[in-house]
């Protein structure tokens, strides 16, 4: 009977030390709660390339010299064509995810038009011409201001803008035998306004779009190649837009 009791007791004591046991092992589940990443900042100097195409137009003015009325109205007046370079900046971004930056681009340019034809009185004296205008380098300092949607920068931007062109003109005549060239290099210099957007693609590297309009002033050109030889006095007007891609690099 004793051993009986004694054997009771032992079950009843093990039971409720499983139950005990088992009491412990239960708990609330713990939430875990993830911290958000941080947003991405666009403070900072940035250097990169860029590429694109641009295309120009050229207002003539004849001052002087019927000789030159067809060339002053086609005389390679729309170049176009590629251009790549590279820019330079910096950034802060405000508490308000307000971006104001400056930035500074040069490029290499191919952009070119030309034109030929005849010049003055078809009934007398003509001449046979060739012109060409090309813009071979060009380059922007520009500020710029966005606001930062995280990795997404849109911007608007606007600044001194400037071109270096060079004209170029060559004539001869069947009778009498005359042939003269004459070319000119100009560096033009204006303004520019256009948009943008930045895609940061990581912490330190970002593309963009970005379209700029420039108005960059007016050149005053001047030929003349002597007797029975055509002259004439003309200005240029010069406008130039231009879409490109680029690439930066976050320091």
């Amino acid at each position: 009977m004793i051993k009986q009791t004694i054997g009771i007791a032992f079950l009843l004591a093990s039971g409720l030390a499983s139950t005990a046991q088992a009491a412990d092992l239960t708990f609330e589940e713990q939430v875990v709660v993830e911290t958000p990443a941080p947003a991405f900042n666009w403070t900072g100097f940035y250097a990169g390339v860029h590429a694109g195409y641009g295309w120009a137009e050229l207002d003539n003015q004849l001052r002087s010299g019927d000789d030159f009325s067809a060339l002053v109205n086609d005389g390679g007046n729309k170049p176009d064509g590629f251009f790549g370079g590279l820019q330079l900046g910096y950034n802060h971004q405000f508490s308000n995810q307000i971006v104001l930056g400056v930035e500074a681009d040069a490029a290499i340019a191919d952009l070119k038009d030309s034109a030929s034809g005849l010049t003055g009185d078809p009934e007398d004296d003509y001449y046979r011409y060739n012109a060409e205008t090309k813009i071979d380098a060009l380059g922007t300092v520009r500020a710029r201001l966005g606001y930062a949607a995280d990795r997404f920068l849109p911007y608007v931007t606007g600044g001194f803008a400037w071109a270096h062109t060079e004209y170029s003109f060559a004539f001869d005549t069947a009778s009498p035998n005359l042939y003269g060239s004459y070319s000119q290099s100009d560096v033009f210099t204006g303004w520019t306004v256009g948009a943008g957007l930045e895609y940061a693609i990581t912490d330190k590297l970002s593309a963009k779009l970005e379209y700029l309009y420039a108005d960059l002033g007016s050149k005053d050109y001047s030929i003349d190649f002597g007797v029975n030889a055509p002259a004439g006095q003309f200005s240029r007007d010069l406008t130039l837009q231009t879409a490109k891609i680029g690439l930066n690099y976050r320091f």
